[in-house]
């Protein structure tokens, strides 16, 4: 293993790589992806899987000290039963979205549901949390790196499939162009069965053996085989189980509640509801989609996310929760307390006040420093640089439907990105954001899971702001201990 400066990291191989080796491993290493099932649709025909191709990975494992990839892996369960606890407090929600709400019409329409479905009383007996907290390794906090929260995802925490697989082949590769004995320094990855388990839990709970799965999905989806591994991973746990795959359009022309709110599509009681799209605007093409969403959260069938799980997910809960004193609502051990506390970096409220005046102030004046979050997923929705600036001082009330971060400066390590149509003979200075996924399941008021399940790694060129895989901006890896 190699280093070379006191923020870069020991790394698996050495660098450069003899050209015949590089176009041998990188064969190898597609082929070993393929045989995983590390695999998309084509872009070109993304309706169907006769034609796939490797998912875009990076050639060689990104290096994290163990001790912060061990912190990541400890805190997740906390993470998850504090974003539980946030889910079912109503106060704590209103007041953190109330002005979020008044400007920004997707989130003003996920509240609406919940306040319908307290108004009728409908509250969940049976809750499903399937998460992702994503961080980066930081290097301005200190002499040391630190693990700084780029967010929480509970809504469609996607490629938990993919990066269950990918591993293989990054293992593959220190084996084939570093040392075997460091093979193990590539951890394996087991979060599409730990989402399974976590959603059988949840049919089961339920209690009627022939309700079925529903996932709600996009119509034209390349990313179809990520979530094939989680239903093909349910039905080994219960061969005979119905899983549908829906899309919300079809869902809400479909469905309908009995009396006693038991969720019928096409004739079939559902027991859960699991959502693979629904986290944007673009997702609710009319209202039958809302229809949808609405229908899932009045009745008696477990959703992932519910619309308590999915509002807690939002930027503008993130930057409540990293006020000081806010976890300690929720959590009460204050060594808990500290740990996730340790990963937050500076968040900033841009309401129409004079505390978001003076966040705005600072973000106009060195925009650089800072990164504008709106309430939505999927990647793509950030804004950085000068356009931070000219942003802000165009904005009047709308500007309470963004937060303000700290832009995280972190570690960067030269890589051989692997991706259909590009070049991997050149490596590129890349930056990595490492997942820790966590699944959790009540039932009334008892936790039945709580559980940290794997890890999800993606690597982008240095100089690109935005990140996600299926935006075609980052690539999948995995972590090599150091």
């Amino acid at each position: 293993m190699t280093s070379k400066n006191h923020h870069s990291l020991p790394t698996c191989v050495e660098l450069p790589i003899p050209p015949d080796q590089l176009s041998d491993a990188v064969e190898e290493a597609k082929d070993t992806a393929c045989l995983s099932g590390c695999l998309m649709r084509s872009k070109k025909h993304p309706k169907t899987s006769d034609i796939m191709t490797p998912a875009p990975f990076m050639l060689l494992p990104s290096s994290i000290p163990k001790r912060l990839f061990q912190t990541g892996v400890d805190i997740q369960p906390y993470v998850n039963m504090l974003y539980y606890k946030v889910a079912n407090d109503y106060e704590f929600l209103h007041n953190s979205l109330e002005r979020t709400v008044a400007v920004d019409e997707f989130t003003a329409k996920q509240w609406a549901i919940l306040e319908e479905a307290r108004k009728l009383g409908r509250k969940k007996s049976i809750q499903i949390g399937l998460l992702r907290s994503d961080y980066m390794l930081d290097t301005s906090r200190g002499d040391d790196l630190s693990l700084s929260q780029v967010e929480v995802n509970t809504i469609s925490t996607s490629l938990c499939g993919l990066s269950s697989t990918v591993y293989k082949a990054h293992r593959c590769v220190v084996g084939q162009l570093g040392n075997p004995a460091d093979i193990p320094r590539v951890p394996t990855n087991g979060v599409s069965s730990g989402f399974a388990r976590a959603i059988h839990t949840a049919w089961k709970l339920y209690g009627n053996p022939k309700a079925v799965v529903v996932v709600f999905i996009y119509e034209s989806e390349t990313n179809i085989i990520d979530q094939r591994w989680i239903t093909s991973e349910i039905r080994t746990l219960e061969p005979g189980i119905t899983i549908r795959r829906r899309s919300m359009e079809y869902v809400g022309s479909n469905s309908s509640l009995t009396e006693d709110h038991r969720f019928i599509l096409d004739n079939e009681e559902v027991a859960v509801l699991y959502y693979r799209t629904g986290y944007t605007m673009r997702s609710f093409k009319t209202e039958l989609s809302w229809k949808a969403k609405l229908l899932a959260e009045l009745s008696r069938a477990a959703v992932c996310p519910s619309i308590g799980w999915h509002l807690a997910g939002t930027k503008k809960v993130q930057q409540e929760l990293a006020r000081p004193g806010v976890l300690e609502r929720f959590i009460t051990d204050p060594e808990k307390v500290a740990s996730i506390r340790s990963t937050f970096t500076g968040l900033y409220s841009l309401e129409q006040n004079s505390e978001g005046d003076r966040a705005a102030s600072k973000a106009i004046a060195e925009p650089q420093k800072y990164v504008m979050k709106p309430q939505l997923e999927g990647g793509g929705n950030n804004i950085y640089g000068d356009d931070i600036r000219t942003t802000l001082q165009e904005m009047g009330e709308e500007r309470s439907k963004y937060i303000l971060m700290d832009r995280i400066t972190p570690v960067t390590a030269k890589n051989h990105n692997i991706r259909p149509g590009f070049s991997f003979k050149q490596p590129v200075d890349c930056v990595s954001e490492f997942g820790f996924y966590g699944s959790f399941v009540s039932h009334g008021d008892s936790i039945v899971r709580n559980e940290a399940d794997g890890y999800l790694v993606r690597t982008k060129p240095h100089d690109v702001d935005e990140g996600g895989v299926l935006v075609g901006v980052s690539s999948l890896n995995s972590p090599f201990l150091v």
